[in-house]
């Protein structure tokens, strides 16, 4: 399909794709409300939910990108999960943003993302795949396309050694609590974190084991502030 319809809020309407791509929406979006590792005080409860006898309080969701991991070849989609509460004088809106796929077990994640992205990709490209580019090179801080990935964390390719690491001997480090980082040398300079020929081995083994050749900045993705009406899954 060479042409892809958003409407004036940017999101894509799903029945303007074919059923194939809408069914591998739908599904994601529905395997992430019932992933095992949503957050416990997260909700992914779409629809219309009384709160009182008088007040109602909605969750929705639209698509505003889809595509594929340039590494993996894995089908993600970036959507935009929306709250509408009625209020005794007013209603109120809030939004987030997410970014949804499968690890490489086959369960579902869902990674908050910046909305000043989403919108500025689709102005520059409002190909489905630019929005899904831009987040992950946003989540960490670089060409995504150069970097080697493992959930949360990512391998950044360096040219040369890092200025700062001779002397230090660490060989092994546990990032975000459950990814074991093992090289022939860690250097942390000035806050940041490089290893050299490192292998990162993901410790539940939701992720597969990565490794490189040569030296790396070793980054963990960000995330974008989010409600808690929709809340990430837990790597």
């Amino acid at each position: 399909m060479n042409t892809i319809v958003r409407d004036s809020y940017n999101a894509i309407p799903l029945h303007t794709l074919p059923e194939s791509t809408r069914n591998q929406i739908r599904k994601i979006v529905h395997d992430v409300q019932n992933a095992d590792k949503i957050d416990e005080h997260g909700g992914w409860e779409f629809g219309i939910q009384k709160l009182t006898r008088r007040r109602s309080r909605a969750l929705n969701w639209d698509l505003y990108g889809f595509g594929r991991d340039p590494h993996t070849g894995q089908f993600l989609i970036v959507i935009q999960v929306r709250e509408w509460t009625e209020g005794r004088r007013w209603n109120t809106v809030r939004k987030s943003y997410f970014l949804l796929g499968y690890n490489e077990d086959g369960t579902a994640f869902a990674h908050p993302v910046s909305a000043n992205v989403v919108h500025a990709a689709i102005r520059r490209n409002d190909a489905p795949q630019a929005v899904i580019d831009a987040v992950q090179s946003w989540i960490f801080g670089g060409d995504y396309g150069r970097m080697i990935r493992q959930g949360d964390v990512a391998l950044v390719p360096l040219k040369r050694r890092p200025v700062g690491t001779k002397g230090q001997r660490r060989r092994l480090a546990i990032l975000e609590g459950s990814h074991e980082l093992r090289a022939n040398i860690i250097a942390e300079v000035d806050g940041k974190l490089y290893a050299k020929d490192p292998t990162m081995i993901h410790i539940p083994g939701t992720h597969s084991t990565v490794e490189g050749q040569g030296w790396y900045r070793i980054v963990v993705g960000r995330r974008a502030r989010f409600w808690d009406f929709a809340t990430p899954t837990i790597d």
